[in-house]
């Protein structure tokens, strides 16, 4: 190359090698993101999998700015190993495509980007940004939609423009836009059908939710309405809906689990303690569903919402056989459920279950002292019945 030529620069999605399969012929394609994660793996973890998954995860954990950038990278190791496993490969195979002197010029680099998250989001794979962050949000908001007698999507275009295409809300401004769109829904409302209704009623809590980061709502009027929507969705007539009610349920939860304004907090007991007989199993089993889920991508702050929901369910059903076994998995990293569940099982005179709630679930948390003051205090108020 001459002194004049231009200097190639690699980016991550570039093309770096192609690699045969021992076992078929199927050609797997490596980028340079591809041979950054490997020259990482072997130089900085000694070729160990899950030692470099939970250094990126801590990371990720300890580091809100840069959370979506390590979420994006551990994603593209998660699928890398997949893809590498699946095809009878290592990533050492990776490695065997360059020579030693070129590894080591890329060392650098691959530090930078994997474990610096020095990047631009213009070079993030495809990997990276389909996170499971991306799609369980994009599936809590409209995933389930097409299971509708009447699509969501009918009213959720016409809501949007109810917003300004960019720019912000003041907290002045809020009532303005609150207006708006009260009137938009009490407008369609009036000749709307009973399934129209549950239509117009799903498109505003995904909407407003996805809106919201453009809102000043100080003083909650967003929010106050976006709740009163919420219990006029739970309280229609869901028998009446020509959809499985395990996909109704599995969209109602995933919206609960992602919704993080605290918008429907204080109906959600309310919701729980109106479910008929029948829907307890369906929203058990897809509480535990989703939760799972959760849990293997690694995303605890929406697997700690589905942990907190089954605890409202328990509680607001009575459902006291469950109580131990959900206070033992709660642990002392909040308080308010493991509380709500004790304070309930001494109202119904249950006291050794109450004592037994602060019992399974004392350890080390975010509220242990909390949580074993309660305790004490409970001991000592139900010694002195005696």
């Amino acid at each position: 190359m001459s002194s004049n030529s231009p200097r190639v620069i690699k980016y991550g999605n570039d093309p770096f090698s192609e690699i045969r399969c021992p076992e078929s012929n199927v050609i797997l394609k490596i980028t340079y993101w591809d041979l950054w994660i490997a020259i990482i793996l072997a130089n900085t973890f000694n070729n160990d999998w899950d030692k470099m998954i939970d250094h990126l995860y801590l990371k990720a954990k300890s580091s809100s700015f840069l959370r979506d950038k390590f979420e994006a990278i551990l994603n593209h190791a998660h699928l890398l190993r997949q893809a590498l496993s699946e095809a009878g490969l290592s990533a050492g195979d990776i490695l065997k495509k360059a020579d030693t002197q070129f590894l080591k010029k890329q060392e650098p680099k691959a530090r930078k980007k994997i474990l610096g998250m020095n990047f631009d989001s213009r070079e993030a794979s495809i990997w990276m940004i389909d996170t499971p962050r991306k799609i369980l949000t994009e599936r809590a908001m409209r995933g389930h939609w097409s299971s509708f007698q009447v699509n969501p999507d009918e009213y959720a275009g016409s809501l949007e423009r109810l917003f300004k295409s960019s720019g912000f809300y003041s907290e002045d401004q809020s009532f303005a836009l609150e207006e708006k769109l009260s009137g938009f829904v009490d407008k369609r409302e009036a000749r709307a059908s009973h399934d129209e209704l549950f239509a117009l009623y799903r498109a505003f809590l995904t909407v407003v939710i996805e809106k919201n980061e453009m809102i000043d709502d100080s003083y909650g009027v967003i929010g106050d309405l976006y709740g009163e929507i919420f219990k006029n969705y739970c309280m229609l007539d869901r028998t009446k809906l020509d959809m499985p009610m395990s996909e109704f349920f599995s969209d109602l939860i995933a919206l609960l689990i992602w919704e993080d304004y605290g918008f429907t907090d204080s109906y959600k007991p309310d919701f729980f303690a109106a479910l008929a007989s029948s829907e307890i199993p369906l929203v058990e089993a897809s509480l535990q569903e989703q939760r799972d889920e959760l849990l293997e991508f690694k995303l605890e702050y929406q697997a700690e919402n589905a942990l907190t929901m089954f605890g409202m369910l328990y509680t607001q059903k009575q459902m006291f056989d469950k109580f131990i076994s959900a206070a033992r998995e709660m642990g002392t990293r909040h308080w308010s459920r493991i509380t709500t569940m004790s304070e309930m099982a001494e109202k119904h005179q249950k006291y050794d279950l109450a004592l037994a709630v602060y019992e399974a679930c004392l350890g080390p948390g975010s509220h242990e002292n909390f949580l074993k003051k309660k305790y004490e205090e409970l001991k000592n108020r139900l010694g002195s019945k005696k």
